[in-house]
Protein backbone atom coordinates (compact mmCIF):
# COMPACT_ATOMS: atom_id res chain seq x y z
CA UNK A 1 0.00 0.00 0.00
CA UNK A 2 1.51 3.59 -0.88
CA UNK A 3 0.03 6.70 0.70
CA UNK A 4 0.19 9.97 -1.54
CA UNK A 5 -0.19 13.13 0.31
CA UNK A 6 -2.14 15.43 -1.67
CA UNK A 7 -2.81 19.16 -0.51
CA UNK A 8 -2.85 17.84 3.13
CA UNK A 9 -4.90 14.41 2.54
CA UNK A 10 -3.90 11.66 2.72
CA UNK A 11 -4.78 8.96 0.03
CA UNK A 12 -4.18 5.38 -0.02
CA UNK A 13 -3.60 3.22 -3.27
CA UNK A 14 -2.42 0.55 -4.25
CA UNK A 15 1.60 0.13 -5.67
CA UNK A 16 0.34 -0.63 -9.61
CA UNK A 17 -1.82 2.47 -9.43
CA UNK A 18 1.21 4.71 -8.58
CA UNK A 19 1.96 5.79 -12.37
CA UNK A 20 -1.05 6.11 -12.73
CA UNK A 21 -2.42 8.66 -9.93
CA UNK A 22 0.40 11.01 -9.87
CA UNK A 23 -1.31 13.74 -12.08
CA UNK A 24 0.92 16.31 -13.94
CA UNK A 25 2.06 17.06 -10.37
CA UNK A 26 4.14 16.67 -8.13
CA UNK A 27 3.86 15.50 -4.44
CA UNK A 28 5.73 13.41 -1.66
CA UNK A 29 4.69 9.66 -1.56
CA UNK A 30 5.33 7.60 1.70
CA UNK A 31 6.23 4.06 0.53
CA UNK A 32 6.58 1.98 4.00
CA UNK A 33 8.94 4.54 5.72
CA UNK A 34 10.52 6.17 2.74
CA UNK A 35 9.70 9.68 1.83
CA UNK A 36 9.93 10.07 -1.82
CA UNK A 37 9.61 13.21 -4.45
CA UNK A 38 7.72 12.20 -7.27
CA UNK A 39 6.93 14.34 -10.51
CA UNK A 40 5.03 13.50 -13.62
CA UNK A 41 5.87 15.80 -16.39
CA UNK A 42 2.89 17.02 -18.89
CA UNK A 43 4.09 13.98 -21.12
CA UNK A 44 3.83 11.43 -18.36
CA UNK A 45 6.88 10.36 -17.60
CA UNK A 46 7.63 10.11 -13.89
CA UNK A 47 10.31 11.08 -11.79
CA UNK A 48 11.30 9.66 -8.67
CA UNK A 49 13.58 11.15 -5.94
CA UNK A 50 14.51 10.35 -1.92
CA UNK A 51 12.50 13.52 -0.03
CA UNK A 52 15.42 13.52 1.81
CA UNK A 53 17.24 17.19 1.37
CA UNK A 54 21.21 15.85 0.55
CA UNK A 55 21.96 19.05 3.11
CA UNK A 56 21.00 17.86 6.34
CA UNK A 57 18.36 15.02 6.07
CA UNK A 58 15.19 17.09 6.49
CA UNK A 59 12.37 15.65 4.25
CA UNK A 60 11.69 18.53 0.92
CA UNK A 61 8.41 19.56 0.11
CA UNK A 62 6.54 20.22 -3.02
CA UNK A 63 5.93 23.95 -3.87
CA UNK A 64 3.20 23.74 -6.73
CA UNK A 65 3.34 27.29 -7.44
CA UNK A 66 7.15 26.79 -8.63
CA UNK A 67 6.59 23.42 -9.25
CA UNK A 68 9.37 23.04 -6.98
CA UNK A 69 11.17 20.69 -3.73
CA UNK A 70 12.03 23.18 -1.07
CA UNK A 71 13.50 22.12 2.23
CA UNK A 72 12.24 24.23 4.93
CA UNK A 73 14.91 23.50 7.09
CA UNK A 74 17.39 25.32 5.39
CA UNK A 75 15.92 26.46 2.27
CA UNK A 76 17.51 24.34 -0.11
CA UNK A 77 15.65 24.35 -3.31
CA UNK A 78 15.69 21.90 -6.28
CA UNK A 79 13.77 21.86 -9.36
CA UNK A 80 11.15 19.27 -10.20
CA UNK A 81 13.87 16.99 -12.19
CA UNK A 82 15.82 16.80 -8.50
CA UNK A 83 18.69 18.71 -9.68
CA UNK A 84 19.49 21.83 -6.80
CA UNK A 85 18.86 25.45 -7.73
CA UNK A 86 19.93 27.11 -4.36
CA UNK A 87 21.51 26.01 -1.86
CA UNK A 88 22.84 25.28 0.98
CA UNK A 89 22.38 21.90 -0.75
CA UNK A 90 25.34 21.08 -3.37
CA UNK A 91 24.19 17.75 -4.31
CA UNK A 92 21.34 16.84 -6.34
CA UNK A 93 18.42 14.81 -4.73
CA UNK A 94 19.29 10.65 -5.51
CA UNK A 95 17.40 9.68 -8.71
CA UNK A 96 15.04 6.25 -7.33
CA UNK A 97 13.57 4.28 -10.30
CA UNK A 98 10.15 3.13 -10.14
CA UNK A 99 10.80 -0.39 -10.51
CA UNK A 100 12.64 -0.19 -7.19
CA UNK A 101 9.77 1.82 -5.69
CA UNK A 102 6.87 -0.63 -6.92
CA UNK A 103 8.94 -3.96 -6.57
CA UNK A 104 9.58 -2.84 -2.59
CA UNK A 105 6.22 -1.00 -1.79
Amino acid sequence: MIVIIYRGKYLEKKKQDLRRRVTAKGGIISSGLKKLAAYKDEWGELFVFSATCPHLGCVVQWNGDEKTFDCPCHGSRFSKEGKVINGPAISNLKQIQLKDVVGNA
